[in-house]
This record gives structure tokens, C-alpha cells and sequence, in this order.
């Protein structure tokens, strides 16, 4: 989804030089078959923290602890106990294992005897000895924190789907259960896969990036391990996802350009989206082959690709035109989700196809080359690079940019850039000026104001870039009107005020009732009020905010984000 027309969107990310060309997280896997693994690029066999991956080793040292107790059930309450700050609630085994429960496995460690937890690592191949709950299950990095050499990690995955446990063999059975429900509605989801076992991980990579890991085990005996820096092991597992499962497994990186993985569609979480084959041969699919022109219903779990293809939401008629390898999974609100797998420079046309006015646009290389520097920051979403909404950048594939008259309501739009392929000298001048100092984020107007990003997102580049077109009185000033009704559908009802302020160097908006006060950023708030009130209900980060006797009165200037290159009126 983007957002109306002349509303361009803004991207995360410092600018700066780049010592290499930008390019997507690196991949790399190693595979395992018949007690044999190999490194995929030859990189040799350093151990490394894996996190979240060692927690079927604390499971086993539990049930080596307590070989006739059933494992016990936690409760992960809302906080800082665990990654999910809203926590997962009561748990059992198998469902922690497959959601990676921080709060359970700390629990389980703490209740198992270290001389159990150092036998079940040192069996497994770790080198190092867990010293504390959270050392135990990969969150806490440090001297003597367990590591292990990626040989000998797919090793004992592969004794772990194959060997009974001495002691504890009902708690093994629970274990393999909750790595099956991982490939399916759990952490790892993303592989869309039909069957096997698979564990994620993320581990702090830096000062400022985290590395993401994951690991399968198909029932054919067979196992691969990603790792993806930076990135997280969501995002690690939708890149291996981007593998042919047959060429994952023999250790083949992916041909073509790097691949970007895109969330598509979460303003229609809920509804049913369809796919359609637009090529002129079958294409595979999670159950076998789609025909051309046929189509299918995402469901989670479903995949489909890699080829030319269209996305269809019958309640509005949006249909949405991609080039890659399209997933659904459950989201963790328990509705589908919808990734793409895209070449990198299938996205960066479907970018330039949505926010410029044609292919020849003066300004098409330098916004090329901001996509490329924002891509090479890192994943901006725990499970894929970007999304195709106001958060990123809107991207419409290859298809018309879609216009939004009304809430809800689609209409085709022309497409000067709809066939744009990136290629020849266009696309190496983007990828030389990449190289270079510039902006990562872009607007479509302004306003003469311009922001900083992080005044925009809270973090990121303190920097205002400044706009040399938009200055000495050119705002671009608008006016808006919110009905009450449109205020609390959008930010929760009753409402007595709004305000709209900084805090913390962040833009605000705060929406006060009897039940307290709540904050909301830019993105929130401009996604909230689009589905209330229309895409045009907040162009921007709003100035003022009255209340009248029809509800609010919102006043603001410029277009999008008012952040770094500003494309035109």
C-alpha cells in the first residue's frame, strides 16, 4: 500500500559514504546431510553465538534434571521479560519453543542443575559453559558465553530429530513438537516450508545491528543453516525462504541480483487476498505448480514463485503486479501476512515507478541511490527488509500506482514507470552515487521546514537536509478537518483534546481522555487516520491541532515526511 497521490514517503537511515557498493543483508549457509556439513562459501569453521537456537539444549537438560516430571507451564507477562513485550502469556513447551519464549527458557534454566546444562552443551558441541539463566538460553554475550562451529550446530539438530534422549525421551517428543509448529505459525514461519523442524535466533552483531540466524531440518534428514548480517532470525528465515528448497540444501546461493524481502498489503490484514500467475509458464507453489492466468488463495503457509505475478483483494479491487517468489504466514496478531522475495532491482523500479511522475524524471538516479543507501542499513522490519507502506517506501511493483478517492475505495492509476526495468547505464550511475554522501530518505514537498529523521522516527540521522526548491516561503500550507467520530475511530475513544509537540527530539501526537493519554509517531498516526478518514487526512507531521465544535482543526505544510530529498510539487 502507498499512500494518495503527491504524498511521498521517507525512509530510515543515515546518510553517509559507503566503503562498498550497498546491497541487502548477506546470507550465508552451511548444510548437513548423512552427518556431513559444509560451508557454503568456504569461510571456514569459527564458532558462533547462536542465541535462541541453543534453547532445545536447555530442554534437554531439564528433562536429564526431571526425567519424570512433565515440563512445567510458564506465564510470560507484558514487560521487558522477554522480545515480546507484550508477552505470550501462559506457556507450555511446545508453544515456547515454537514462539522462542525468553521468559519460559529463563525459567526452565534456572530451574535445571549448571552440571546438567554444561553436559547437554558440551554433548551438543558447544564450546564454553553457560554461567547464568540468560547465558543459557543465547541472550547474554560475554566471556566463556557457549558458541559453537556451524558443523557441529547442524550436527546436533540432526541427533536431535534422529536419537532418542536416555532421560526425558516425552520431553524430546515436545521439543520436536514445538520445532515442527515453529515452520508453521512460529518464529519461523517465514520458510514456508511443508514439514521439518526449524529453530531462529538473533544475536547482537556490533554496536548497532543484530545478526539473525536459522536453522531446518527437512524429514528427509537433511538441514541447512542461514545466517543473516545484519538482520534477525525472522528475517534469516525468509531469506533461506528465498532459496529453492533443492538448491538450499546442496548450499547454492540464489542466481541474480540480491534479493530485498518486502511486507505487502498489512493495511488489508484480515482479508482475503488472491494470487494470480500473469507469466506464460506454471510457476512452482508450495503444493505443486500454478498454470498460467490461474489462481490461488494465500493462506499461510502457502508460497508461490518465483515468477510474474498479481495480487488481488476483491473487497477494494486493488491488484498489485510483483516480479519474485510471494509467502504468507501468520502474522503475530494470528492474521495472514504477505511477503515478497524480490530482486533488488525489481524493487528499486517499483519505488521509482510509484514516486516519480515518469521514467525520465531528472531526479530518478538520486532517489535510486537513496533506496540503495536505506537498503544498506540493515532490515527495517523484524521480518523482512521493508514494508510498502508510509514506514518505508511506497513500492507498487509493476503495476499502475494505485489512487485511493476515498477510504477503501481503489482506482487504477496510469503508469509512466509501470514496465521500468533498471538496467544499463541508469542502473550503475544509482549504484555509483550510492557510493557517495546523500540523503536515505525523500519527501514530495517540504514545506520549507524541513525535519530531521530522527525527528521524524525518534532515531537515526540528527541531521536536517535542508531543501533549496522549497525555501524563502514556498510551505505548501494545508488544512484539515477530523470529525470526532473520524478522531475516535482513528486514536480510541472518548477524546477530549489533541495535541502535537516533540518529544524526546520526536514528533507527537497525543490524544488525552478520561482513560489517560496516549502517543502516537507519524507513521501511527498518519496509518490510523488514513483508515478513519482517507489518505489525505495528515499530509504531514502536523503543526497545530484545534478543537471545534465539529472536532478538530489540523494544520500543517508540506508533503510526506518533509526529510531529505524532496522530489518536487
Amino acid at each position: 500500500m502507498g499512500v494518495g497521490p503527491g504524498i511521498l514517503v521517507g525512509l530510515l537511515c543515515t546518510a553517509g559514504a559507503q566503503a562498498s557498493p550497498p546491497s541487502p543483508a548477506a546470507l550465508q549457509t552451511w548444510t548437513a546431510g548423512a552427518g556431513v556439513a559444509e560451508d557454503s562459501r568456504g569461510a571456514g569453521e569459527a564458532p558462533l553465538a547462536v542465541g535462541s537456537l541453543q534453547k532445545p539444549f536447555v530442554a534437554q537438560a531439564w528433562a536429564a534434571a526431571h526425567p519424570e516430571e512433565d515440563p512445567p507451564r510458564f506465564v510470560c507477562a507484558p514487560g521487558p521479560g522477554c522480545w515480546n513485550r507484550a508477552g505470550h502469556g501462559e506457556v507450555g513447551l511446545v508453544r515456547a519453543l515454537s514462539l522462542s519464549c525468553n521468559a519460559y527458557f529463563r525459567n526452565l534454566a534456572a530451574a535445571t542443575p549448571p552440571a546438567r546444562l554444561q553436559a547437554a552443551f558440551s554433548e551438543a558441541g558447544f564450546i564454553g559453559t553457560p554461567r547464568s539463566p540468560d547465558q543459557a538460553i543465547g541472550l547474554e554475550q560475554g566471556e566463556g558465553s557457549p558458541v559453537i562451529r556451524p558443523k557441529d550446530l547442524l550436527a546436533a539438530y540432526l541427533r536431535l530429530v534422529r536419537r532418542p534422549w536416555p532421560l526425558g525421551e516425552r520431553i524430546r517428543e515436545q521439543v520436536l513438537a514445538g520445532l515442527r509448529d515453529a515452520v508453521w505459525k512460529g518464529t519461523a514461519s517465514g520458510l514456508g516450508r511443508q514439514g521439518g523442524w526449524a529453530k531462529t535466533g538473533t544475536v547482537p552483531s556490533g554496536p548497532l545491528h543484530t545478526c539473525g540466524l536459522a536453522l531446518f531440518v527437512d524429514d528427509a534428514g537433511s538441514a541447512v543453516l542461514g545466517r543473516l548480517d545484519p538482520g534477525t532470525g525472522r528475517g534469516a528465515a525468509l531469506r533461506l525462504a528465498s532459496l529453492s528448497h533443492t538448491s538450499a540444501l546442496e548450499g547454492e546461493q540464489p542466481s541474480g541480483d540480491a534479493s530485498v524481502t518486502l511486507r505487502l498489503l498489512d493495511l488489508f490484514r484480515g482479508r482475503r487476498i488472491f494470487l494470480r500467475n500473469l507469466g506464460e509458464s506454471p510457476v512452482p507453489t508450495g503444493d505443486g505448480f500454478l498454470g498460467p492466468g490461474s489462481r490461488i488463495e494465500i493462506k499461510p503457509g502457502q508460497w508461490a514463485g518465483p515468477g510474474d505475478l498479481e495480487l488481488l483483494e476483491p473487497r477494494s479491487g486493488l491488484a498489485r503486479q510483483v516480479r519474485g517468489r510471494v509467502l504468507g504466514r501468520n502474522g503475530p496478531d494470528g492474521r495472514l501476512s504477505i511477503l515478497l522475495v524480490s530482486s533488488l532491482q525489481d524493487y528499486v523500479a517499483g519505488v521509482l515507478s510509484a514516486e516519480l511522475t515518469g521514467p525520465d524524471h531528472p531526479l530518478r538516479i538520486e532517489l535510486g541511490a537513496a533506496i540503495l543507501r536505506f537498503l544498506a542499513a540493515g532490515p527495517r522490519h523484524p521480518d523482512a527488509d521493508v514494508c510498502d507502506a508510509t514506514h518505508c517506501a511506497w513500492f507498487v511493483g509493476r503495476g499502475a500506482p494505485p489512487r485511493w478517492p476515498a477510504p477503501g475505495v481503489f482506482r487504477r492509476g496510469s503508469s509512466p514507470g509501470a514496465s521500468l526495468d533498471l538496467a544499463g547505464r541508469d542502473w550503475l550511475d544509482m549504484q555509483a552515487l550510492a557510493r557517495r554522501p546523500g540523503p536515505s530518505q525523500w519527501t514530495s514537498h517540504c514545506g520549507g521546514r524541513s525535519l530531521s529523521g530522527r525527528q521524524v522516527w525518534g532515531a537515526g540521522d540528527p541531521a536536517v537536509h535542508l531543501c533549496p526548491r522549497h525555501q524563502g516561503g514556498q510551505t505548501r500550507p494545508w488544512e484539515r478537518t477530523w470529525t470526532l467520530q473520524e478522531a475516535e475511530k482513528a486514536f480510541g475513544s472518548p477524546i477530549d483534546s489533541i495535541l502535537v509537540g516533540m518529544d524526546h527530539e520526536r514528533w507527537v501526537l497525543l490524544a488525552r481522555g478520561p482513560k489517560g493519554t496516549r502517543a502516537f509517531d507519524y507513521d501511527d498516526a498518519h496509518r490510523r487516520l488514513a483508515a478513519a478518514g482517507g489518505w489525505g487526512a495528515l499530509p504531514s507531521p502536523a503543526d497545530t491541532v484545534e478543537r471545534t465544535e465539529q472536532g478538530f482543526r489540523v494544520r500543517g505544510v508540506g508533503l510526506g515526511h518533509r526529510v531529505g530529498l524532496c522530489l518536487g510539487d
